[in-house]
């Protein structure tokens, strides 16, 4: 459980819509490209209501403002999805290590579990602490070129190491890393101004409405909860 997790939800109804076409997408989805479990692809590129509202006004801003515009790397995603995802990750970190570890038994490598959960968040059902993609609330964005291609931003989406940091070439000199900084201080200042709330360990994720973003900005419920 995070510490986002305390935040008690209060559901305000508000729709999972499919986000806009004209937007810019990962292609292929990089999720359903390995197999996970949606149901069809219109259930892919989804989140909630407002937060495509929010989003559209972005990544229109992003665009008026400089060369860049917003490239979506995933959004809701079903629990059934989040588990698989979730397991996925589990069984390659154990394959690195040369451990043999069957899902069920998950629990009994806690250093594994611990990683994987800095990154994943925990396939609950338990519907007071949802995952945050399970909710409509959260999405994984990059920033793309004109042409819709990625922009490098000093670590892949989903990389699990401390580059994923948003802040981790901060203090860092050389030329790289003042432009991958620069990015990523321009996708959450840009994010932050239109009410999205920046996860802690990854670059990529913002949220609004869940459980992280009510932590986030200190509000006393959160907006959504598991849809």
């Amino acid at each position: 459980m995070k510490i986002w997790n305390k935040i008690p939800i209060k559901e305000n109804g508000d729709k999972l819509i499919a986000i806009p076409s004209y937007l810019n997408f990962f292609d292929p989805h990089p999720y359903s490209h390995l197999g996970a479990p949606y149901k069809d692809k219109t259930s892919i590129w989804k989140l909630r209501k407002e937060v495509v509202n929010r989003l559209v006004k972005v990544n229109d801003y992003l665009i008026s403002q400089n060369s860049f515009s917003l490239l979506i790397y995933d959004s809701w995603r079903p629990l059934e999805v989040q588990e698989f995802m979730f397991k996925r990750t589990f069984l390659l970190e154990c394959e690195k290590l040369n451990i043999d570890a069957p899902i069920k038994n998950m629990k009994s490598y806690p250093s594994i579990l611990k990683k994987v959960e800095k990154f994943w968040a925990y396939p609950s059902f338990d519907s007071k602490c949802p995952p945050p993609h399970s909710t409509g609330g959260a999405l994984d964005v990059c920033l793309s070129d004109k042409r819709g291609n990625l922009v490098e931003m000093g670590s892949k989406v989903d990389q699990m190491d401390e580059t994923s940091k948003p802040d981790f070439y901060e203090n860092m000199k050389n030329k790289e890393a003042i432009i991958w900084n620069s990015r990523r201080n321009l996708l959450r200042e840009i994010m932050n101004k239109f009410g999205f709330a920046q996860h802690p360990n990854e670059w990529w994720h913002f949220s609004y409405g869940d459980q992280l973003w009510a932590w986030k900005n200190k509000k006393a419920n959160a907006l959504y909860g598991k849809i």
